[in-house]
């Protein structure tokens, strides 16, 4: 970002703007979504320790973010359901 600090915005902007705001997909859907895949994904943990807080700010709970890495180990993705755990273990619960 210190490069080309512009290219912030423009990601906000555009592409996850555009993205997120078709209506085929509810938010919590798109959190879970988003988590999974960042999950699968070994080098992505701070996206992933972002969008699971995103997704407790868009309602979804840590006991269904848990579920859903107990869904990826069950699954026989081990390594995926391991990031998940660590980066839901690294973000803080949302405050009331």
């Amino acid at each position: 970002m210190d490069f080309a600090p512009v290219i912030n915005q423009f990601l906000q902007t555009h592409l996850f703007g555009d993205i997120f705001e078709r209506d085929n997909l509810d938010w919590q859907s798109r959190e879970l979504a988003t988590v999974g895949a960042l999950a699968a994904m070994p080098g992505v943990e701070a996206q992933l320790r972002s969008h699971m807080a995103a997704s407790q700010r868009v309602g979804l709970s840590r006991a269904q973010l848990q579920h859903l890495a107990q869904l990826l180990a069950h699954s026989g993705y081990a390594a995926a359901s391991a990031r998940a755990v660590q980066a839901l273990e690294q973000t803080p619960a949302p405050s009331p």
